[in-house]
């Protein structure tokens, strides 16, 4: 099909200065992109929340789930990151931040808020920096490096043709290619900060290996306790080991898992949720980890 710069300019136009939330559930919006859709040519910018990015005709980005549904969701997660700002200014580590949603929300809530964007995709940094261009918001820090126990190691990471699956421990998508990318761990890059001065929080989204981000991460984690955003899939479970160090981690640091509805859950049920997915389900979505008895438990349960 014919590519069309005069339609993709006309929608760029109705979309210009309109948060696109506002037309979540339009009919109107729904026929519009629904037809003229195959005959965008360019991304196009999308204002949302206090923040633009750039949402992508393509179908196989994550972002285009902006044009399509006209809202990103995590409404939880993203009124939990709110709420801290509100208290403190945050520090916050988005380890797999994709196109950076996560990062640029967090960036406009207060520019005294410090953000710290990591994402090891070659493909889907190119997104993130694009993105961070047409915010400038000076609070944020990227690398293009991939997070895991170890700090300056070059280590294999697989693309997917899909964005949001490639990963450094499984091939288990549509695979395009193994590139090298250099490895960073969050105690290295974590020591210039004072975190006292900070709340903190750390949003892991990266596939598959989520445990050894931790490990990477313990002395930072036993100085500020952070609360943990983390996404639960079946990859990060494949391997035994991870499944006993998760459930050492929650003992030695006193923390405890819980869901977006603020309710507790043990580590058990979680695999048993995972285990009830059907075999092309890989992910149940978003969970907390909190210490327990801490001024961020408390916070998270009860304001």
């Amino acid at each position: 099909m014919i590519k069309s710069k005069l339609i993709t300019n006309i929608f760029q136009q109705f979309l210009k200065d309109k948060d696109i939330r506002d037309f979540k559930d339009s009919f109107i919006y729904y026929i519009i992109f629904r037809t003229i859709r195959k005959l965008l040519s360019y991304d196009l910018i999308i204002q949302i929340y206090n923040f633009k990015v750039y949402g992508s005709i393509n179908k196989n980005k994550t972002s285009h789930f902006l044009l399509k549904k006209c809202e990103f969701g995590d409404y939880h997660e993203l009124d939990t990151i709110k709420k801290f700002s509100n208290m403190n200014k945050l520090l916050f580590i988005d380890c797999g931040c994709n196109y950076g949603f996560y990062s640029f929300y967090t960036a406009s809530l207060n520019k005294n808020n410090t953000i710290i964007s990591i994402e090891a995709s070659k493909n889907t940094s190119a997104e993130f920096i694009k993105n961070h261009k047409l915010n400038k918001f000076p609070n944020i820090i990227f690398f293009n490096k991939a997070v895991t126990d170890m700090n300056n190691k070059k280590i294999s990471f697989y693309e997917s043709l899909n964005d949001w699956e490639s990963s450094q421990t499984h091939k288990d998508f549509n695979f395009e290619k193994t590139t090298k990318i250099e490895s960073i761990n969050i105690d290295t890059f974590i020591k210039k900060y004072d975190l006292k001065k900070y709340n903190t929080i750390i949003k892991l989204d990266i596939e598959g290996n989520e445990m050894s981000a931790i490990k990477g991460g313990l002395e930072f984690i036993k100085e500020a306790s952070p609360l943990i955003i983390i996404e639960f899939s079946k990859f990060i479970f494949n391997k035994k080991e991870n499944k006993d160090y998760l459930k050492n981690f929650l003992i030695t640091f006193d923390y405890s898992i819980y869901n977006v509805f603020k309710k507790k859950r043990k580590l058990e049920e979680v695999l048993q949720d995972l285990d009830d997915l059907g075999k092309s389900h890989k992910t149940i979505g978003n969970y907390y980890l909190i210490k327990n008895s801490s001024k961020t438990l408390q916070d998270f349960l009860f304001n």
